[in-house]
């Protein structure tokens, strides 16, 4: 993937020093890594409609919290009973970061932020990780969907109130970056879509990851290794 970033309250200079340097590398690498999930036609309505948005956060879900040891879901909050869950944190050396990763509508963006204050004023967390679509892609998946482009513009009119140094990441498929076709396995869009369709993204993400071949895929094959949260969500929590 192509990546932009905006350093909101220095979050940038703050990972790139050389004492952070091991977390910087890490989640540039995690970034330039993903693929896209495509699923042509997935929409009659609108044929330009084409990416996968809850397959996007599945990839994110095991390449961090399998590969890379984030913690998933942790509470954002140090109240016990709120079930206020972060999508993952990860403690470094000298670092706590909390990240949330948003492929969804932009109403969920602004409770990520509240979400990484929250973590951020309790010391949960010392630095906020934000990675979402550029416009060009967050097009393709559905209409007030969060984009880099508004989020650059709106967070920075909240300096008063949110004061967590933030890293926004905005990421877009360039001429690398390996596109999923969905349609290769035998698995129906919907199927990856609604709720209770976890196993399949695993399914498809996993054989990804694997290099297995996408055109054996069904929805009895093993679904690899799955993330386990610290906090149960429903998918429509993501």
């Amino acid at each position: 993937m192509r990546y932009q970033i905006f350093s909101y309250r220095y979050a940038q200079e703050i990972l790139e020093h050389h004492t952070n340097k091991m977390a910087w590398d890490e989640i540039t690498k995690v970034v330039a890594d993903t693929p896209v999930f495509t699923f042509p036609g997935k929409s009659e309505k609108n044929r330009r409609l084409d990416v996968v948005q809850q397959c996007m956060n599945t990839w994110f879900d095991r390449v961090l919290a399998v590969e890379n040891d984030w913690l998933y879901h942790p509470l954002a909050t140090l109240i016990q009973q709120s079930k206020l869950a972060a999508d993952f944190r990860k403690s470094f050396s000298n670092v706590t970061i909390q990240a949330e990763v948003q492929f969804g509508n932009m109403s969920r963006w602004y409770s990520d932020i509240f979400k990484l204050q929250t973590a951020y004023a309790q010391s949960l967390a010392h630095i906020g990780l934000s990675i979402v679509p550029m416009w060009s892609l967050a097009r393709r998946i559905d209409s007030n969907v969060v984009s880099y482009e508004r989020v650059i513009r709106e967070l920075p009119s909240a300096n008063l109130s949110i004061t967590m140094p933030i890293l926004v990441i905005g990421i877009e498929p360039d001429e690398t970056t390996t596109v999923v076709d969905l349609r290769q396995t035998k698995i129906p869009c919907r199927s990856f879509t609604t709720r209770g369709s976890e196993k399949n993204r695993y399914r498809v993400v996993n054989a990804v990851l694997s290099g297995s071949d996408l055109a054996i895929l069904d929805d009895t094959c093993d679904t690899g290794p799955m993330a386990t949260p610290i906090v149960d969500v429903s998918d429509d929590d993501e």
